[in-house]
C-alpha cells in the first residue's frame, strides 16, 4: 500500500528511486525521478515492486558512514515502479542485500563475493530486494 507524502502521487511505470527509510525501517521512501515531483519524495511503502532495476551505492558517502558511523542514505534501487504492497508476494526468493559494514555493494546472499548491479524485476521488502531466479530474472 502506497502512503503519499504531501498529497504527491505516482503511477505504475514511472521511474523512481527507492531507499530504506532511516526513521521507519519497515518502510521504503519512494522518490520520483520524472514528472512534476521529480527529485522529491512522493511517498512510502512496505513493499515496492520495480522493473529494470539498477542498484547504486555512493562510495564516498558509504566511506563516511563506515568511518564516522553516520546514518545517512547512501544506496538505492532505481527502476520503473510496478506496484506498492503491504507484504512480499509469493514467488520471489533470490535475496539481494546491502550490508554496509561488510561490503560496499549489493550482493546475492548465496554469493556474497559477487556484486549485483541490476535486476529485471523484484520487490524491495524488509532488508532485501527479492527477485526471481528465472532466466529473465536477476542479472547475477
Amino acid at each position: 500500500m502506497f502512503v503519499p507524502f504531501k498529497d504527491r502521487s505516482i503511477r505504475a511505470g514511472m521511474r523512481v528511486r527507492v531507499y530504506r527509510n532511516l526513521l521507519k525501517p519497515s518502510f521504503f521512501s519512494i522518490q520520483a525521478m520524472e514528472g512534476p515531483n521529480k527529485g522529491k519524495v512522493v511517498g512510502y511503502a512496505r513493499a515496492v515492486g520495480l522493473e529494470n532495476v539498477t542498484f547504486v551505492v555512493s562510495k564516498k558517502t558509504w566511506q563516511r558512514v563506515v568511518s564516522e558511523g553516520v546514518r545517512t542514505v547512501f544506496a538505492f534501487a532505481d527502476g520503473a515502479l510496478v506496484e506498492c504492497l503491504e507484504a512480499l508476494p509469493a514467488g520471489f526468493d533470490e535475496r539481494i542485500t546491502l550490508q554496509p559494514f561488510e561490503r560496499c555493494y549489493f550482493f546475492n546472499r548465496q554469493r556474497p563475493q559477487i556484486p549485483v548491479t541490476e535486476a529485471a524485476r523484484g520487490y524491495l521488502f524488509g532488508a532485501d530486494f527479492w527477485g526471481t531466479a528465472e532466466p529473465a530474472g536477476l542479472d547475477l
